[in-house]
């Protein structure tokens, strides 16, 4: 065994370090060959860490289709005519003008709120269509864009509902639309006198004083006097009517302003024929209409005649009836007046509304 003393073997080392080539491998500040054989392309293909997953890159995902607008409920044409009436002094005129908001409130119920409200169903349908057609189960979006998509059609859908907050404003306009509405019934029977209300005092005196002039005046005197109230009745009635034959729907207004003759008549007798009437013929013309609306059948008739003058009789006959949507009940009936051979035949309609105990004449 070679034993070296600690002097010899450092004589040796640097006898070794004298002698040893120079190389680059051993250079000062140089690489060593395997550090030199890495380049930065081998060190960034390397294989990841097995604790981090590989995400692959992300295809460009086409935008979702848009949400259709929704539909928005146009509440500046409201009729702004609820208090018209008060600028107007006679009770008859101040009934027309009601019947005349009431018209124009009912064209509002019947041309843009009903419309609306198909359109949020169709607003519905079309939402529901976008999603099963275009969204759902299309691979080309992930499937969070789907569900993401899901849940905002979903919650417009809600909001359309009846009680969602796309609804507000028709709620808001149909509540006042019934509002307004029964009080300009009200009013109108105030004005003339039906629906329990007495009638106005000057139609009263009105009345007196024809009664009157007919029993001082001679026949002649009496049917000039006759004809000119019927005219007037006419007048109103025809305004009424024609307004009242352009409008379709729910529009049906609060009725004609010529049914108001006499007291306990006028909720079931129209001008037409009240006028030529006297007082004890009204009552049984009415009591004859008033039989056939509580048989409540087509075809229904109930025949009536003076108890003072021996050529006046009428009838009256139901020719239709049905049951609108909001519970009310109507019936067309025929009245018939025959006078000295001469016949007047008037339709007119009645109706019932939800809790009302009897029918009154509308149009």
């Amino acid at each position: 065994m070679t034993t070296y003393h600690k002097g010899t073997y450092g004589a040796l080392a640097a006898l070794l370090i004298l002698t040893a080539p120079e190389s680059p491998a051993f250079s000062q500040g140089q690489p060593s060959d395997a550090a030199s054989s890495e380049t930065p392309d081998a060190v960034s293909t390397q294989t990841p860490k097995a604790d981090q997953a590989y995400v692959p890159p992300k295809a460009d995902e086409p935008a979702l289709p848009t949400l259709p607008p929704t539909p928005v409920l146009d509440t500046t044409s409201y009729p702004e005519c609820r208090e018209d009436f008060q600028k107007i002094a006679a009770p008859f005129d101040k009934a027309e003008d009601t019947n005349r908001c009431t018209l124009l409130l009912d064209q509002y119920y019947a041309g843009v709120l009903n419309p609306f409200r198909q359109e949020m169903i169709d607003h519905q349908n079309a939402l529901s269509a976008l999603y099963n057609d275009e969204v759902g189960g299309q691979m080309k979006y992930s499937q969070a864009s789907r569900d993401q998509f899901y849940k905002d059609m979903m919650r417009e859908h809600a909001n359309s509902d009846p009680d969602g907050s796309n609804l507000a404003d028709y709620r808001k306009s149909e509540a006042r639309y019934q509002e307004d509405r029964a009080y300009l019934q009200d009013r109108f029977c105030f004005n003339t006198g039906c629906g329990g209300y007495p009638v106005p005092t000057y139609v009263a005196a009105e009345e007196q004083t024809e009664v009157a002039s007919r029993s001082d005046k001679k026949k002649s005197a009496k049917k000039s006097s006759g004809s000119q109230k019927c005219k007037k009745s006419r007048k109103r009635g025809g305004f009424l009517g024609g307004v009242l034959g352009g409008v379709v729907g729910d529009a049906a207004g609060l009725g004609t302003i010529g049914t108001i003759i006499s007291s306990g008549v006028g909720a079931v007798l129209v001008g037409e024929i009240a006028c030529k009437l006297t007082d004890k013929e009204q009552k049984v013309a009415a009591e004859a209409t008033v039989e056939v609306t509580e048989k409540e059948e087509v075809g229904a008739t109930a025949e009536w005649k003076s108890p003072s003058r021996s050529g006046v009789s009428g009838s009256s006959t139901v020719t239709a009836l049905n049951t609108e949507p909001s519970g009310r009940r109507c019936m067309n009936i025929t009245d018939v007046a025959i006078i000295d051979g001469e016949e007047t035949r008037v339709a007119k309609q009645m109706c019932r509304g939800p809790g009302e105990s009897r029918y009154t004449v509308m149009a």
